[in-house]
């Protein structure tokens, strides 16, 4: 993998990360790309962050859980801006996923 920082890449998931740490870092280098951005920004701006209602004269809070738009299906792509920390993560999920320059 061939990948200079400050180039714009495409990520191609080739097959879902089976480790919990690999899924994680995937997860957080597809949220770079530019429309899951924008779908992040939108999804926050209209959720409700929490939740009250009254039980037993107390009032009880719940903090909404957001799920992420990044998909980790196998053909999924993103483009995302590759910068130093980002090719260090993206060698180490070097086997779930396919890079080419954009």
């Amino acid at each position: 993998m061939d990948v200079q920082p400050g180039s714009r890449v495409s990520i191609e998931i080739l097959k879902t990360p089976t480790s919990e740490s690999a899924r994680k870092t995937l997860d957080r280098i597809c949220r770079t790309d530019a429309t899951v951005r924008r779908s992040i920004r939108t999804c926050k701006a209209k959720r409700p962050s929490h939740q009250t209602w009254r039980r037993g004269g107390r009032y009880w809070n719940h903090r909404m859980q957001s799920v992420s738009p990044v998909r980790l299906e196998k053909g999924s792509t993103y483009t995302v801006l590759a910068t130093v920390p980002l090719v260090r993560d993206l060698a180490s999920v070097a086997r779930w996923v396919k890079v080419q320059p954009a």
